[in-house]
C-alpha cells in the first residue's frame, strides 16, 4: 500500500505517549507517516524522526483564544496539508479536531477521521466561559461531519451524547476502546502490599490530585496512612495546570512522594499496590487505568464516563464521586485495609483489558475505519 496519511495532533508528547504504536502499525502496512504537532522537545522530534516518520511545526496552543493566533494556525495547517497533499487525514483532540476539519471542508474534501479522547473542560464545567465555549464547538462539530468524516470514540457516553446533539449526522461514529496497550509489556504481576497508591497522570487541577491530597489527610486522621507516590507531565499550557511549586511544596513537606515524569511505567504500576485517578471530567478511557488493570492492580477513580468504561465498581476497583473527598477517602480506606480485595480486583481488572483492551483489537478496529474511508 502507497498511502500518505498524516496525524493532525496538539502537542509532541501526547503523540508519543498515546499514538506512537498506532503510527508504527500503520507504517508498517506500507503508509507514508506524516506528523502536524507542536514540537516542545527536541528529543522527542529526533525519536520519532528516526522512526522514519515526517515531522510538520505547527504551534497552536491548547489554551489559547486569541482570535489573530488561531486564524494564523489555521492558515499555517491548511499551508502544510497542502503540502502533504494525503489520502487520509487523521485528528486528535478538540482543537485539531476543529481547525483540520474546518481546512479540509472548505480546502481538500479528503477522508478525515476524529478522534474523541475524552470531552474534557468543554463538555463537562458548568462555568460560563466553558458553557459559551460549548455552544460555539458544537456548531463547528457539526459543520466538519460529513460523509466522508469518522468520528471515533473511547467510550460510548461520549458517542451517545455526540448523537443526540446532532453531531454524527450520517451514523458516522464508532466506539474504539481508549489506546490499546502492550499485554506482554503490561504484563500481571501480585501488589507488593506496602500501603502505596500511585497517581500518574497530568499535573491538572481537574485530574483530582488536589482531592486526592485532602483525602490523604482524612484518613491519616483516621489511622490509616499510605505513601501517595505522584507521577506526571508538568503540564503548563493548560488553564487548570497546578503549579509546579505546589508540587514541590506537597514533596517537600512529605504529603507526596513525587516522583516526575517516570518513563517505565510498568515497573511504577508494580510497585504500587492501587492506582487512584480522581478526574473530574469526562475522560475517554485514561491509558492509566489501562495499564493499571493489565497489571492486576486495583483501582480507585470517579464516576465519570470513561473511567466507567474500565473500572466496574466493585469488580475490578471502586468508584468514588468526583470531587467528594470524603467518598475517595472511604474507597481507598476500604482497599489499603483489605488485602483480599486487592488481589481480586486486579485479578479481574486483567481479565478485563484482555478481552476489551489490547492493542491488537485497537490496531484492527483503527484500520477498518481507514479502509472504509478509503474504499478498500
Amino acid at each position: 500500500m502507497n498511502k500518505t496519511l498524516v496525524y493532525v495532533i496538539n502537542v509532541d508528547w501526547y503523540f508519543r505517549l498515546h499514538w506512537l504504536e498506532r503510527a508504527e502499525y500503520f507504517q508498517s502496512l506500507g503508509y507514508s507517516i506524516h506528523i502536524i504537532s507542536n514540537f516542545t522537545d527536541a528529543a522527542i522530534l529526533d525519536e520519532l524522526q528516526s522512526r522514519g516518520f515526517v515531522c510538520h511545526e505547527l504551534s497552536v496552543k491548547r489554551k489559547s483564544i486569541n482570535l489573530v493566533r488561531e486564524l494564523k494556525g489555521i492558515y499555517k495547517l491548511k499551508e502544510l496539508i497542502g503540502s502533504i497533499n494525503p489520502d487520509l487525514i487523521h485528528c486528535v483532540t478538540i482543537k485539531p479536531n476543529v481547525y483540520g476539519g474546518l481546512v479540509n471542508r472548505f480546502f481538500f474534501d479528503r477522508p478525515i477521521i476524529y478522534s474523541v479522547t475524552g470531552l474534557g473542560a468543554v463538555f463537562s464545567s458548568t462555568s460560563l466561559k466553558f458553557v459559551l465555549l460549548r455552544g460555539f464547538v458544537t456548531v463547528l462539530l457539526r459543520l466538519i461531519s460529513t460523509r466522508k468524516s469518522r468520528f471515533v470514540f473511547e467510550n460510548s457516553e461520549d458517542y451517545n451524547l455526540f448523537t443526540d446533539i446532532g453531531i454524527l449526522k450520517y451514523s458516522n461514529g464508532t466506539v474504539i476502546k481508549g489506546a490499546g496497550i502492550d499485554l506482554t509489556r503490561f504484563g500481571p504481576s501480585s501488589p507488593p502490599i506496602n500501603k502505596s497508591v500511585l497517581f500518574a497522570a497530568r499535573l491538572l487541577k481537574d485530574k483530582g490530585l488536589h482531592c486526592l491530597v485532602d483525602a490523604k489527610n482524612i484518613l491519616a486522621k483516621r489511622g490509616v496512612d499510605f505513601t501517595l507516590n505522584v507521577a506526571g507531565i508538568v503540564d503548563s499550557d493548560v488553564s487548570s495546570a497546578i503549579p509546579l511549586c505546589q508540587i514541590e511544596q506537597w514533596s517537600s513537606d512529605g504529603t507526596i512522594n513525587w516522583l516526575g515524569n517516570v518513563q517505565d511505567m510498568p515497573r511504577l504500576i508494580g510497585n504500587n499496590d492501587i492506582v487512584c485517578l480522581p478526574t473530574t471530567y469526562g475522560e475517554g478511557v485514561p491509558r492509566i487505568l489501562i495499564e493499571a488493570a493489565s497489571c492486576q492492580r486495583a483501582i480507585v477513580t470517579t464516576n465519570v464516563q470513561g473511567c466507567r468504561e474500565i473500572v466496574a465498581h466493585g469488580k475490578n476497583g471502586l468508584l468514588a464521586e468526583p470531587g467528594d473527598t470524603v467518598s475517595l477517602a472511604d474507597n481507598l480506606q476500604k482497599l489499603l485495609l483489605d488485602r483480599n480485595k486487592l488481589i481480586d480486583f486486579g485479578s479481574c481488572g486483567r481479565k478485563k483489558v484482555e478481552r476489551e483492551f489490547s492493542q491488537e483489537m485497537v490496531f484492527e478496529r483503527t484500520q477498518q475505519v481507514y479502509n472504509d474511508l478509503l474504499g478498500l
